[in-house]
């Protein structure tokens, strides 16, 4: 079955996201990757806005393909984590298309659905193995989710490391769709024969 390749796709947001924001950041006169959210290249020009727009939308094709693939492992009509994943890739797909500032820009910022995603995906999973082997890291990524939502409501997000910590947290996000397309590989699954 095509589940497992698409379960794959999750190895993808992180490492796209980090490398093309990072080589981005250094084609940007002025930016600085420790102050600014990578989002502020999107009102740049030229090559850094193409390479910023091209994570942005990669990140969110992969991060959609991986949800369909996690929908279709859970063996259910409607899956909630599946569809967490599916509307945090399309607002990454609106963060490529349309410039910081905007509205449209990660669609009225319906990406924060990506807070349930983990926990949702692994409530859903009815493999004991692999649950068991990712409880702690999806209680990790959704309370470290939490904390980062609960740092930019109250202001609390350090002046001047912004960047720094939008990476940080962004990193820790997008590392739970490549954990769990790895752990899924592992033959005691069933996610592994689908």
């Amino acid at each position: 079955m095509l589940t497992r390749p698409l379960i794959s796709a999750g190895f993808l947001p992180l490492p796209v996201w980090l490398i093309f924001v990072t080589v981005a950041g250094f084609m940007t006169p002025g930016y600085s990757a420790i102050e600014s959210h990578a989002s502020v290249m999107t009102l740049g020009e030229g090559w850094s806005l193409w390479i910023t727009n091209s994570a942005a939308i990669i990140s969110g094709a992969a991060l959609i393909v991986f949800g369909v693939g996690t929908w279709g492992a859970s063996g259910r009509i409607v899956s909630g984590g599946a569809f967490c994943w599916i509307i945090f890739g399309i607002s990454m797909i609106a963060n490529g298309i349309w410039p910081m500032g905007s509205p449209m820009h990660g669609l009225y910022a319906i990406g924060i659905i990506n807070i349930l995603g983990p926990a949702l995906t692994l409530l859903e999973c009815d493999r004991e193995a692999l649950r068991k082997r990712m409880i702690g890291f999806t209680v990790f990524c959704s309370l470290m989710g939490v904390l980062y939502l609960w740092v930019i409501l109250v202001g609390l997000d350090p002046e001047g490391y912004t960047g720094l910590t939008q990476r940080i947290f962004g990193s820790i996000n997008f590392l739970w769709p490549l954990v769990f397309a790895y752990q899924s590989m592992k033959k005691d699954t069933a996610f592994a024969k689908v």
